[in-house]
């Protein structure tokens, strides 16, 4: 049974018109959906599942399941079942040269912002440009992100 009530986390409900419910569970940064149909999620809940899983689809059921398993015995996410984005750090450094580049910055006060004085003097005139296309490069793919790219993200 899971008692949402019992949770130490941030829970949110939406409740649709087809009465179809959808629980977000949010710790410390962490966040687990569940989508519930046929009963009340104000209530304890009996989780069933009478779906067939593809080959591919069944290591993230399995993982979804144990992580909620743990919701359900420790009231909390767990860290180990969101585990960090291997990209991160590009997309952090993609991330702040889209912000300067919205603000109107030069793509020089952009490696400025990223890489730093010492960097930038001795890298932004040499002849092969892979500081400048580096720069380039990151706010391209901030602006691809911006305009629908971090779809690809969800699937």
């Amino acid at each position: 049974m899971l008692d949402v009530a019992a949770l130490s986390c941030r829970i949110s409900i939406l409740v649709t018109r087809d009465g179809h419910q959808h629980v977000l569970v949010e710790d410390n940064g962490r966040s687990f959906q569940l989508a519930a149909s046929g009963v009340s999620t104000l209530e304890p809940v009996r989780l069933t599942s009478s779906a067939l899983w593809s080959p591919e689809e069944l290591k993230q059921r399995l993982n979804a399941l144990e992580c909620l398993s743990s919701l359900r015995s420790t009231g909390r996410l767990q860290p180990r079942f969101f585990p960090a984005e291997p990209r991160r750090s590009r997309l952090r450094w993609v991330l702040r040269a889209l912000d300067g580049s919205i603000a109107g910055a030069p793509h020089r006060e952009i490696a400025l912002a990223l890489f730093g004085k010492t960097r930038v003097e001795r890298d932004w005139a040499d002849p092969g440009d892979h500081l400048r296309d580096g720069v380039r490069r990151a706010v391209r793919r901030g602006r691809s992100l911006m305009n629908g790219g971090y779809r690809r993200f969800l699937l």
